[in-house]
């Protein structure tokens, strides 16, 4: 007995060591494996989901975000083979009722059972607002809406493949659902042609009801764009009469609408052979592009489908043609010729005057006027090139051509500086 009380009472006295002693031994073989694999805390690279849980029969009515950024810490090697899709991000919505305000929900990050030696130590945003209603859904017909009337003289059909489509959401919105909708454009469409087109649902005044979900969420539609039977479609040809003034030519015409629409006398229309004129536009006396707004001529027993004045437009040009006027004078100009004695060699040359070959005809050689420039040349002997301009509305000096461009000018001074005796 004594030797027991004397064994307790060594173990007593010595506590303090032993534990220290094993504190110390932790810390030396903490520090080691620190050294090897060090703890470190990163922020993930990309955005993990974020993953709603709420009960059955209930719907996330509003739009909270879809996902978050996660900070983990943990060992160096952990992050060496770390995967997004180990890491979750759970707003836990279990339990809670259905309201109108949306709840301030917790986001929690955890990593995958496997994943060890790191834990998710921040999630951001760190709260999510979400607002829980009741689920409801129901089968809507649906309904083909033209974008714009169809083309006169033609009817339009259009038949989707499927009449009807589910509308699931909050029991609010849904309620609200009056009519899904799929637009269907024919603008310049003509035959039978099938269109893939999405799904839209509205209220009773028409506006998009976005926060319900339609399944599907496009439907194939047939549309059948066909001429009416008692309409014939007839292309429009401008009667143009008259011959434009010698000079001119027509270089083009356009006009607008091209194509009309008529009922009526079958025979009058056959007889049309599937052109309708307009009233005569008489090109006499017209020498510039003009625009001009006529009628169609349509015969007896024949009606448009809606009335159409046809604006044409016809483009005019002068013919081009060139002249070449002899014996032009060179001009000197940009200098004083009172200090200056100046000399051209040659004092004439012949040009090329380009341009409508009506304002050529009554041109004249008095209206051209070729020169040369002197501006900064001093005495001596020059090459200078010859420049030109008409003084005619139309004409400029780009008109005009100098086959020999180039004329040498002597330069002397008429009161020279006497030069010093010495």
């Amino acid at each position: 007995m004594q030797q027991r009380r004397t064994r307790l009472r060594f173990l007593l006295d010595n506590l303090g060591w032993l534990i220290g002693s094993l504190l110390l031994a932790f810390a030396v073989w903490y520090a080691a494996l620190s050294a090897r694999d060090p703890v470190e805390q990163r922020r993930l690279i990309g955005q993990v989901p974020i993953e709603l849980r709420y009960d059955e029969g209930l719907i996330v009515a509003n739009r909270p975000p879809t996902a978050a950024q996660v900070t983990v810490r943990g060992l160096q090697s952990v992050f060496e083979s770390l995967e997004l899709r180990q890491v979750k991000v759970i707003a836990d919505l279990s339990g809670l009722p259905p309201r109108s305000e949306p709840y301030s929900i917790e986001l929690r990050g955890s990593l995958a059972p496997e994943v060890r030696g790191a834990a998710v130590v921040a999630v951001q945003p760190s709260r999510i607002s979400v607002q829980l209603a009741r689920r409801a859904e129901q089968l809507k017909d649906i309904s083909v809406q033209f974008e714009q009337a169809p083309p006169i003289g033609y009817t339009v059909t259009a038949q989707p493949a499927q009449t009807e489509v589910l509308v699931v959401g909050a029991a609010e919105r849904v309620a609200q659902v009056a009519a899904v909708q799929v637009k269907v454009n024919v603008q310049n469409q003509r035959g039978t042609f099938t269109l893939t087109l999405p799904l839209s649902a509205v209220d009773v005044e028409g506006r998009p009801i976005t926060d319900v979900t339609l399944t599907p969420s496009e439907v194939a539609v047939t549309v059948d764009v066909q001429q009416r039977a008692d309409v014939t479609e007839l292309a429009v040809e401008p009667r143009l009469i008259g011959e434009l003034p010698s000079g001119y030519l027509r270089v083009n015409q356009t006009w607008s609408p091209r194509r009309v629409f008529v009922r009526g006398d079958r025979r009058a229309i056959e007889a049309m052979n599937g052109v309708i004129f307009t009233e005569p536009i008489d090109l006499s006396n017209r020498t510039q592009t003009f625009t001009q707004i006529v009628r169609l001529s349509v015969p007896s027993g024949v009606t448009l489908l809606e009335a159409h004045d046809i604006t044409v437009t016809v483009e005019i040009e002068p013919v081009q043609g060139s002249r070449e006027f002899t014996g032009i004078p060179v001009q000197i100009q940009g200098i004083d010729t009172a200090d200056f004695a100046v000399t051209v060699q040659p004092e004439r040359v012949n040009v090329i005057v380009r341009g409508a070959q009506v304002a050529l005809e009554t041109l004249n050689a008095e209206e051209i006027r070729v020169f040369v420039s002197l501006s900064g040349l001093g005495v001596g002997v020059h090459q200078v090139a010859l420049q030109a301009s008409v003084a005619r509305e139309g004409f400029s000096g780009e008109n005009v051509v100098i086959p020999n461009n180039l004329v040498e000018v002597s330069i002397t001074a008429r009161n020279p500086t006497p030069t010093p005796t010495p």
